[in-house]
């Protein structure tokens, strides 16, 4: 007789075992036929297997795209193997595969795609994450002009930044189904890459660099009058008033207030 934990333990090792070794140490459990065991067993593992690959196909569909089915699923196998599941929510699978696809050899003369993938994670993310509730910038009425290089804003959690050496925006854009421009991609090129969730839709943007230096600023608690100097290092010209009110009119600018000074 085996206690409950050595049954799901050795079940639970049938399922994440190579095909070969899947039905070690679990078949003398089931009081049947060996030959049926093992029959059901594969069919049960093929169906886990098979769930987590839709999940990792739902994640990643552009990594998907770029590389072909047969390409990913295989790929996605050999993930799964190396990196059982440890939630029972699927959106839950899959935050290493960036890292597993930059690693793969198949994927070797792809080497922006480990970027491509943790653009998408990032997006699946930032798809799930927690209503924060109402913006709230009132203060912005109140504040004397004197002031408003003082004022501190939040970012709302429902966005994400990420840069890459790659042109990631480019290339996740071109391969979206509903797309019909252009479909060169200057590979030469990085990015850096906002995403924020407007209504259930995570919307992927590209910044500027004078940009993306001011919202980071910004989001790291500076305020707002050194944060806009950071970004005018990056570029002279930068006209930050315009992102600012740009950010405040979305929403991405959740919320303000004013920095305490002493004096």
């Amino acid at each position: 007789m085996y206690a409950l934990p050595e049954i799901q333990s050795r079940f639970y090792a049938a399922m994440t075992a190579d095909a070969e070794f899947a039905g070690i140490g679990v078949l003398e459990l089931l009081e049947e036929d060996a030959g049926r065991g093992r029959r059901r067993l594969a069919a049960y593992r093929r169906g886990v297997l098979g769930n987590l690959c839709n999940a990792l196909i739902a994640s990643y569909p552009v990594v998907s795209r770029i590389v072909g089915p047969a390409f990913f699923r295989e790929a996605a196998r050999r993930y799964m193997l190396a990196n059982p599941s440890c939630s029972g929510d699927l959106n839950d699978y899959g935050e290493e595969f960036s890292v597993f696809i930059g690693g793969y050899p198949h994927a070797r003369e792809l080497p922006y795609l480990a970027d491509v993938a943790r653009l998408e994670w990032v997006l699946q993310t930032t798809r799930h994450v927690a209503d924060s509730g109402p913006a709230d910038i009132s203060i912005l009425a109140s504040t004397p002009a004197a002031r408003y290089g003082d004022l501190l804003f939040e970012i709302d959690p429902a966005c994400a930044r990420m840069d890459s050496a790659w042109p990631v925006h480019a290339i996740w854009r071109v391969n979206q189904e509903a797309y019909a421009g252009d479909m060169e991609v200057d590979f030469s090129r990085g990015s850096r890459v906002l995403l924020r969730r407007d209504r259930g839709v995570v919307l992927v943007d590209s910044l500027s660099a004078a940009e993306a230096a001011f919202l980071d600023a910004l989001a790291s608690g500076m305020p707002l009058a050194p944060a806009a100097e950071t970004a005018l290092q990056a570029d002279a010209g930068f006209e930050f008033g315009t992102s600012l009110q740009e950010w405040i009119a979305t929403g991405l600018l959740h919320k303000a207030r004013l920095e305490t000074t002493t004096e």
